[in-house]
């Protein structure tokens, strides 16, 4: 798989108020780009989070993808929510990480 990624969206900046752009936050463009790039994908999982309301209905009628990981955005946003228990588990399971075995 193929990640494209259009040169408008890498100088663009990462927010409205961090006018940083998004080609400097990636960790794999050491220079500034001047055409679209392309990055081959070998692993792809997607955390989404939800607003509560759309979470409930997904988790009640949806089966998610392998790849695919949903939490609410409330968790997600919440104070302190690097420190949830249940979120910290769920994001080890959803890293590369979790592929390998670890006496």
């Amino acid at each position: 798989m193929m990640c494209v990624c259009p040169i408008e969206w890498l100088l663009a900046p990462i927010t409205e108020t961090d006018p940083t752009p998004r080609w400097r936050t990636t960790g794999i463009i050491p220079h500034e780009p001047f055409n679209d790039v392309v990055i081959p994908v070998r692993e792809m999982r997607v955390l989404y989070g939800l607003k509560s309301d759309h979470y409930k209905g997904f988790a009640r009628h949806q089966l998610p993808h392998a790849h695919e990981f949903f939490v609410p955005m409330e968790t997600l946003a919440a104070e302190n929510s690097e420190q949830n228990p249940a979120l910290r588990e769920l994001i080890a399971r959803s890293s590369v990480s979790a592929n390998f075995f670890s006496p």
